[in-house]
């Protein structure tokens, strides 16, 4: 049985005027139609998200997903993490869900980690994929599956998605779309000058660290960091949000995270709708 929705958070641009229409027009239904909804941000039982697919990702961040459902009410272009895409549906959607009539998606997460000196130095959870890059030139990096050495890549760098993430940057780099039940990583290399070679999808069980051995220091970029702007050649970037410099000898961890994000559905094969209407349109 669902639970019963008693506490609402909202997420959305407050600048967008459309994101601020939609948040007026469901405030206002809530309040009249249930007023018993404590609408607050403080440990919130349902986050309404306003906006695409990275405004969901930003929102999972932003809140302690846990114990949190999350409602996407798609503004965006992409929206295979919004699961209602047509605004003319947001209230009756709304309705269904106070109303317990809803699925839940769990998906899984990326831990990862960046060692230094054998000294963790970041780590953060990830929805949808964790890259490794250089921004200007190459890198050269090895991978190891469970400290068995896999490749090496003398390229852009590596990503892994997770299979919500296959959808992202894992399907413009050309790896392969996986539904989001099926618990895995995908490895797919960004750029290698060596000959290419395709995507490989492992266990969510395995261990996949990733070791930066060499690269060309360029004094080029620079981000802030601690109030302070240091130059960065390589990058780690998880979700196309955080950022952190990496420098030679770092080694990555790419672990399965205990942590679920569950995001709510309407339909059963969502996700394999949401496909059909991208690219299989008979």
């Amino acid at each position: 049985m669902n639970r019963k929705i008693k506490k609402i958070a909202f997420y959305f641009n407050s600048k967008n005027n459309k994101s601020m229409d939609i948040f007026v027009l469901i405030k206002d239904f809530l309040n009249k139609k249930y007023p018993s909804v404590i609408l607050d941000d403080k440990n919130p039982d349902l986050v309404l998200v306003l906006g695409g697919d990275g405004s969901m990702i930003k929102a999972i961040k932003n809140f302690n997903y846990i114990n949190t459902l999350f409602l996407g009410l798609n503004l965006g272009n992409v929206g295979f993490l919004t699961s209602i895409r047509d605004s003319k549906n947001f209230l009756e959607g709304i309705e269904k869900l106070l109303k317990g009539d809803y699925f839940i998606s769990s998906r899984n997460l990326i831990k990862v980690e960046v060692l230094r000196n054998n000294k963790i130095i970041f780590k953060d959870d990830v929805l949808n994929e964790v890259t490794v890059q250089n921004l200007i030139g190459m890198v050269n990096i090895q991978v190891k599956i469970n400290d068995f050495l896999f490749q090496n890549i003398y390229g852009t760098g590596i990503l892994i998605a997770t299979p919500t993430g296959s959808t992202a940057f894992n399907l413009s780099a050309h790896g392969p779309v996986v539904i989001p039940n099926i618990e895995c990583f995908i490895l797919t290399e960004l750029m290698d000058h060596n000959i290419p070679t395709p995507s490989l999808i492992v266990s969510k069980n395995e261990k996949i660290s990733i070791d930066i051995i060499d690269f060309r220091i360029k004094e080029i970029f620079q981000i802030e960091r601690n109030k302070k702007n240091i130059y960065c050649n390589v990058v780690l970037v998880s979700d196309g949000i955080n950022v952190f410099t990496l420098k030679k000898g770092d080694k990555i961890l790419i672990k399965n995270n205990y942590k679920k994000v569950n995001l709510v559905e309407f339909e059963k094969d969502y996700f394999l709708s949401s496909l059909k209407s991208k690219f299989y349109r008979k």
